[in-house]
């Protein structure tokens, strides 16, 4: 994954709507890469444009206009990158965090936060929700995994899966899981995976209860039609 710089270095002189079309990422996280970086003395800002802030590449992308004075290069030691270990932590505690207060957490700034919180996006580390100002960030949703057996009843004789045309309404009505099934004793409000996990059980389970519905809808528009089947298939069965 290319940074600003490299892209700048390849580009020349863009403006951070460019840049962001060319890393596949917002064009406000662009401006604010740009920003940061500009802050660190590693390009500037000039005509409509973003560049390589070092020196003799400004007099090439000036050309026959009159250079700015280029910054200073800010001295003292370059931030820490964010330590992902730390981040799960956080949101596996407080759950869905937005950016702000995850910089106050690791001593970060709001902006050098937001790029630090993409990358982690784009390795799976993180998932982002909601855009703009409400963004907040939360731990992906684990894969739902099968329950063990127990022991004590691996003796017992298969039973044929039931499939969902066989299954009752009551029986599809009382497999919804409610949300606070599973909880620990005391826990007053599920974490943000528990609720995005039962939400996806649950919509599953009513893709399953109305297709029963339409398939009894169709049979039931058709009843005479199905009566004379089976009274057909009864007769020549005798």
């Amino acid at each position: 994954m290319e940074t600003v710089i490299q892209a700048l270095e390849k580009m020349g002189r863009a403006t951070y709507r460019e840049v962001a079309a060319r890393l596949d990422i917002e064009p406000v996280e662009a401006l604010n890469m740009l920003r940061e970086q500009r802050d660190q003395g590693l390009c500037d800002f000039a005509d409509g444009g973003w560049f390589i802030g070092k020196a003799g590449k400004v007099a090439d992308a000036k050309r026959n206009t009159v250079a700015p004075i280029a910054k200073p290069v800010l001295q003292g030691e370059a931030p820490e990158p964010v330590d992902p270990e730390v981040i799960r932590q956080l949101l596996a505690k407080n759950g869905a965090m937005d950016t702000v207060s995850l910089a106050l957490e690791v001593n970060r700034n709001g902006r050098g936060m937001t790029s630090a919180m993409r990358a982690l996006e784009r390795q799976g580390i993180v998932m982002k929700n909601g855009q703009g100002k409400g963004v907040t960030w939360s731990l992906p949703a684990a894969p739902a995994q099968s329950e063990p057996t127990p022991a004590a009843t691996s003796t017992a004789p298969a039973v044929p899966a039931l499939t969902d045309a066989d299954k009752s309404l009551e029986q599809f009505v009382s497999e919804i899981p409610s949300f606070t099934e599973r909880h620990v004793a005391g826990q007053a409000i599920p974490t943000a995976r528990v609720l995005s996990r039962e939400i996806r059980r649950t919509r599953n389970k009513l893709a399953s209860l109305e297709k029963l519905r339409d398939a009894f809808r169709v049979v039931d528009r058709h009843k005479n039609l199905v009566n004379q089947l089976v009274g057909a298939e009864v007769d020549n069965g005798q």
